[in-house]
């Protein structure tokens, strides 16, 4: 049960992913934000939970057919994977942040967004969870690390849907307020979209270097079990 303890700060690095935030903020923004966000979260968060069920199927048949060490060896070697990994984006984001002085660039995407349908926001929604290459990590060691939990079905499905959840609360509580229609939502939401813009390279600098130092402590603590 110890190792589910690690699924806290996965559910962090899952949910903290500046441009889907960018992309269902704008899509909340846009004239059917209210039928087209819902379809755009509910595209990434089937995905995501697709990709932990993956990883927690794969463990679990990996520890069954070894008698509980395969589940283990695939949770050791994604550990070490995404501990270089995240160092390696860590360190590409803070040597791609824009110099000085100049504006960062915002994705040509985002102009298409302002007539966009629910069925491309839901197609969008699948693109972004499905080519995300700082979340399919972590979902799968998330999944793999509930497989080899040997927890009865029904809890381990449901800890799945519940990770899976957890990583995509910054998509659902913006398309939950935004419902609302309140003047102050929709305010706030568009300073979020510009902070966010302006700042992705900061923000997934210091992320990746949490998740690699986060990573590379659970290694360690494996290893030396």
């Amino acid at each position: 049960m110890s190792e589910l303890s690690s699924l806290l700060p996965l559910a962090v690095g899952m949910a903290i992913s500046p441009l889907p935030i960018v992309a269902v903020v704008a899509i909340l923004l846009s004239a059917r934000g209210r039928t087209a966000a819902p379809a755009y979260t509910g595209a990434f968060l089937a995905v995501t939970l697709a990709v932990v069920a993956v990883g927690a199927i794969t463990s679990a048949g990996a520890s069954s057919a070894s008698h509980g060490s395969g589940g283990k060896i695939v949770v050791l070697i994604l550990t070490a994977l995404l501990t270089v990994g995240f160092a390696a984006f860590a360190l590409v984001s803070w040597l791609g942040r824009p110099k000085p002085g100049t504006p960062p660039a915002t994705p040509g995407w985002l102009s298409a967004v302002d007539a966009i349908t629910p069925a491309r926001a839901a197609g969008l929604g699948l693109l972004m969870a499905a080519t995300n290459s700082k979340n399919i990590p972590l979902e799968l060691k998330g999944g793999a690390v509930l497989g080899t939990a040997h927890l009865p079905m029904a809890a381990t499905v449901l800890l799945c849907v519940a990770l899976a959840v957890a990583g995509s609360l910054t998509l659902i509580v913006p398309t939950v307020l935004a419902a609302t229609g309140l003047p102050g939502i929709v305010a706030a939401l568009r300073r979020l979209k510009d902070e966010m813009i302006a700042h992705n390279a900061v923000i997934m600098t210091v992320l990746f270097a949490v998740l690699a130092s986060t990573e590379a402590a659970h290694l360690i603590r494996q290893l030396t079990v």
